[in-house]
């Protein structure tokens, strides 16, 4: 049989509503749109685990975060997992990773040393934007080595070597990319993923993922695409001053502020837009749109001001566990029937967790699904044959010995339980609970966990997440005997 080739746009810190298809119309993505009218929009997509690294690991191995051991940032990705590109390489693909992968941590790392290949033939990896002497810098200096500088960004917080300091890098910071447009971070990761299909073997299928890191922060997009963007236009964060309850004190900045964020974080995901239609014209006019799986998605969200927050994080709120999803099939290699049923442009609201992917990929390239897998193939779904919609979904979040916790979403609620603060100081460790009502509430800004007329719904949420709790949990290591 002729396997499909598959590419995964994969970008960053990118919101679910963050699409003009997904009905912001403030947003300006046209090249998305167009990939949603050629395939499906999965508008009830959730990562399992709001941050990077966890979530990252998750999508390309099928399990949840806390199966491989990875709930938060800082715990690296082990290499005998079975991802999906060592699984890929056994039937004959060629595999590519370019820009963001984050699988090891980088904040203590020497980016000029090798990196382990998890499975990627091809691995041209940039887990920031300009902070480090990697690929993207590299490529940078080939092409203008007067504009490496201007490229530059600020080391993270976290960084353990000499800093570089240059413009801010959180959300609430936003500036303009000093660099030519044609040198971004995402123009690198576009120029590296036309590069890695031209030098492809026409006689192999391939799996290449284009790795943007926008519109994680720094919020740097070129000035051509903020002038898209009127800030006084735009619509201000879902955040009830008056009733949003959350862990934690939100941030307090003006309406003009939280707007001019919002413009910058637009204008970088219309960036990635653009370069992503540099891509997708590639695909068109080489013949291999048709003979290609195509799933755009994000890691996680973006509070971008919601619940007065930025970035992302535990409980698991919709600002930054709800993200986009859209996919289109390998039309020319499906039979007629599919290809008749998987008609562009629908939209699905069945609850989707980022765990199916790995196994609906592979469902398409006619591979079976190994039983490390927890995820399973939303193909029926997609193709109108029989499937089991999932009742809610699950996401998760542990610092170990820090804080703990595991949020279930359902279409209805959404239900947090969590633990803070054991190991700081055990006296001031506590717990509680979230319980949101999505049709009186559909932002999220009114914990109703406390009130009396919430409680048979309260425990009912309560048991949808003893459920799936004991579904996540991990089944191995596998008994060799009897006793």
């Amino acid at each position: 049989m002729k396997r499909p080739n598959v590419l995964l746009l994969y970008t960053d810190q990118q919101r679910w509503d963050a699409i003009h298809c997904s009905g912001n119309s403030y947003i300006l993505t046209p090249n998305l749109d167009r990939l949603a009218r050629e395939g499906s929009l999965m508008a009830g997509a959730f990562c399992n685990t709001p941050v990077c690294m966890p979530s990252r690991q998750s999508l390309l191995s099928g399990q949840y975060p806390s199966t491989l051991g990875c709930t938060t940032n800082g715990i690296e990705m082990r290499e005998d997992v079975w991802t999906l590109p060592r699984i890929l390489k056994l039937y004959g693909y060629q595999t590519a990773s370019i820009g963001k992968l984050h699988f090891k941590n980088h904040a203590n790392r020497d980016h000029r040393e090798p990196h382990p290949h998890y499975g990627f033939d091809t691995l041209i990896l940039s887990d920031e934007p300009g902070c480090y002497d990697d690929a993207y810098i590299k490529w940078v200096a080939e092409k203008d080595s007067s504009q490496v500088e201007a490229c530059r960004v600020s080391t993270p917080p976290a960084w353990q070597g000499e800093p570089i300091v240059k413009q801010p890098r959180n959300t609430h910071e936003p500036y303009t990319f000093e660099g030519p447009e044609a040198l971004t971070h995402t123009a690198f990761v576009a120029e590296e993923t036309l590069a890695v299909l031209q030098r492809r073997n026409p006689d192999q299928p391939f799996f290449a993922i284009a790795g943007f890191y926008a519109p994680h922060t720094p919020l740097n997009p070129p000035a051509r695409f903020l002038e898209m963007y009127d800030p006084d236009e735009l619509p201000l964060p879902h955040f009830d001053r008056t009733t949003d309850s959350v862990p934690w004190e939100g941030m307090a900045l003006s309406d003009d502020h939280w707007r001019r964020i919002k413009a910058h974080y637009y204008a970088l995901i219309t960036h990635v837009d653009d370069q992503i239609g540099r891509i997708l014209d590639t695909l068109r006019e080489t013949g291999l749109h048709d003979e290609t799986l195509i799933i755009f998605t994000a890691d996680h969200g973006e509070h971008l001001g919601d619940h007065g927050l930025i970035q992302k994080g535990p409980p698991g709120l919709d600002s930054c566990a709800h993200v986009p999803l859209i996919v289109v099939p390998p039309r020319g290699m499906l039979a007629a029937e599919f290809r008749t049923r998987t008609a562009g442009g629908r939209i699905f609201d069945e609850l989707i967790e980022a765990v199916d992917i790995a196994p609906t990929i592979l469902d398409y390239c006619g591979v079976q699904v190994p039983t490390s897998f927890q995820g399973r193939s939303f193909r029926p779904l997609l193709e109108g044959r029989p499937y089991r919609p999932r009742t809610s979904a699950y996401i998760e979040f542990r610092d170990p010995f820090r804080s703990s916790w595991k949020t279930v979403r359902t279409r209805a609620y959404t239900y947090s339980l969590y633990t803070l603060g054991r190991n700081t100081n055990p006296a001031l460790a506590r717990t509680g609970e979230l319980l949101y009502d999505l049709e009186q509430d559909p932002h999220q800004t009114r914990n109703v966990a406390a009130e009396p007329a919430y409680l048979s719904d309260l425990q009912e949420m309560r048991a949808e997440l003893a459920r799936r709790w004991f579904t996540v949990e991990a089944q191995t290591p596998l008994r060799t005997g009897p006793y």
